[in-house]
């Protein structure tokens, strides 16, 4: 360990390059958030399904807190393959207490691949079960998402203690299961390329009869 620090020290001394770098991960999707009032997203989405009615969606953990009702829907399929980089979650979520900061994870996850998150959302509070204390993700999809069916993970945490208080994904309940998605870079359009044959007849074959026809008219004028 000892010799390693003293190679580092002397590559930055020397201003050498070192062998490694800490990178920062590229952002998987690119996310909008919107909360409390109604977003341009929120008026104009149109959704998969919405979720069972108040207090009947079964999740994974609880703790104090439990999804009321979710809504979930996705555009932009550039390629018409049925699969889609554009992703909108909301969901309202109620408490025991009368309020609790938190934050959320979403996630996506395919069978045979690790789950991927694709936002950690900035804090918000729940209030009780206010209805009016909903939150809402629109994330455009944009690498490590290649097409196929992915559950949707959703994960509450306290922003103050950073416990679980609240997750529900596909294995809960059948509307966040096997959603057709795929990031942008799959997402190309298709291009149609109109190729035009028109055999032996070309610029030099027009030119080539024209010639024809001139020497049979010299021909008959003698």
């Amino acid at each position: 360990m000892r010799k390693f620090w003293l190679v580092s020290l002397f590559a930055i001394s020397s201003g050498m390059v070192p062998f490694f770098t800490l990178a920062a991960p590229a952002e998987i999707a690119s996310t909008k958030e919107s909360f409390k009032l109604q977003s341009e997203v929120a008026k104009t989405a149109k959704p998969k399904t919405a979720l069972r009615a108040s207090g009947a969606l079964i999740q994974s953990v609880e703790n104090n807190v439990w999804f009321d009702t979710i809504d979930i829907s996705f555009d932009s399929d550039l390629n018409k393959n049925g699969f889609f980089h554009s992703l909108y979650v909301r969901f309202d979520a109620d408490t025991n207490y009368e309020s609790v900061p938190v934050y959320v994870h979403f996630a996506l996850k395919r069978a045979g691949a690790p789950e991927v998150i694709i936002h950690t959302s900035s804090v918000f509070t729940l209030y009780g079960t206010s209805a009016d204390d909903w939150f809402a993700i629109e994330s455009e999809l944009l690498h490590s998402l290649p097409p196929a069916y992915y559950d949707l993970v959703i994960r509450v945490y306290d922003a103050d203690y950073n416990d679980l208080l609240a997750e529900i994904s596909g294995f809960d309940e059948p509307a966040l299961a096997e959603l057709p998605l795929e990031d942008f870079s799959y997402d190309e359009p298709q291009v149609v390329i109109v190729e035009e044959d028109s055999g032996s007849v070309g610029w030099f074959s027009l030119l080539g009869l024209v010639g024809v026809a001139l020497t049979r008219r010299k021909f008959k004028a003698a």
